[in-house]
């Protein structure tokens, strides 16, 4: 009698369906994300001594495809924060990556629960530092797959609760560059995270759209507001550039840890977003290395502990005295 539930870490999952993909069974338990580039969860039977969660993501069955999934696997071996591909199959029309289940909530779950004061917020040097590796995966995803995620948004990135690491999920609108001018109507348009230039449909898109994404991500979680006073990248749609740009705010106004860093700090913080957050891909970051070299600036930063005033200087240095003149 076919099963429909199975046990994973004494939890019980339903059972909508199952596929075969070589010599293994999936039981789907259900559906993450809907349209062309669907994802599920899924159970392995076999791997492991009890079997293991999956992730099954569902792709058009083309050439170019299928070369990209397999340049995709090589990636992700070298960057933890990439989402590993652990086999993929041809399955009818379409393509089936079988990738790891990544447990931990992903950052609108976060970003929520910030707001409402139920969780501890994330430091500002704490999300630089994660941003950072965050940023250096997509620039193995941009260099060496020739690829655009095109897809980053709160809840397309999981916080893992064990190697304090933002790992980004989901291939599925992820294009090569020449690829762009082609693509489905709707990929990549996510909420206010998307970058202008998609939203408003243009032929030509580059990395550069994955700089505005990231960044766009990073200054919410700083700030707990989406930039553009909640617009986010449909403020290049809202108005004439210059009408949009005047709602921007600079995370160091939005900010509640002005003063736990140093303003030479708020200052690079400030002129980083504002460069990366141009509504205009033309204005931002040109070349990968600078938009590195950018983020690692910052992180280095942020670790360092703010200057005191001449004041508190001298309230810190009566308190040296007066506890030497105690133990004396």
């Amino acid at each position: 009698m076919p099963r429909d539930h199975f046990y994973y870490k004494r939890k019980r999952y339903a059972v909508i369906d199952r596929v075969i993909l070589g010599r293994k069974e999936f039981l789907i338990s259900s559906q993450l994300s809907t349209g062309v580039r669907r994802r599920y969860l899924a159970f392995d039977r076999i791997s492991g001594p009890y079997g293991e969660l999956r992730v099954l993501q569902f792709l058009p069955n083309t050439r170019e495809t299928w070369k990209r999934v397999r340049l995709l696997q090589e990636i992700a071996k070298r960057c933890p924060e990439l989402p590993q591909i652990i086999e993929f199959h041809r399955h009818k029309d379409e393509i089936i990556i079988v990738q790891p289940w990544i447990e931990g909530n992903d950052l609108a779950w976060w970003i929520e629960r910030m707001r409402r004061k139920e969780r501890q917020r994330i430091g500002t040097p704490e999300a630089l530092r994660l941003f950072r590796g965050l940023a250096h995966a997509l620039r193995g995803l941009h260099h060496r797959a020739n690829s655009v995620h095109a897809d980053i948004k709160p809840a397309n990135i999981i916080v893992s609760p064990n190697s304090r690491r933002l790992m980004l999920i989901d291939y599925g609108s992820a294009w090569q560059v020449e690829e762009t001018v082609s693509r489905m109507e709707g990929d990549g348009q996510s909420e206010h995270y998307a970058a202008p230039e998609i939203i408003a449909g243009s032929k030509r898109v580059d990395f550069r759209a994955d700089y505005f994404s990231l960044a766009a991500v990073c200054f919410e979680v700083i700030t707990l507001e989406v930039p553009y006073n909640g617009l986010g990248g449909n403020a290049g749609s809202f108005a004439a550039t210059n009408e949009s740009e005047s709602l921007y705010i600079p995370p160091s106004n939005l900010s509640r840890e002005s003063d736990k860093l140093p303003r030479s700090t708020w200052k690079a913080l400030d002129a980083f977003f504002e460069q990366a957050l141009l509504l205009a891909p033309d204005g931002r970051f040109d070349k990968p290395a600078e938009w590195l070299e950018a983020w690692n600036q910052l992180a280095s930063l942020a670790r360092q502990p703010p200057r005191l005033n001449f004041i508190n200087q001298w309230i810190v240095r009566c308190l040296g005295w007066l506890s030497r003149g105690q133990q004396e």
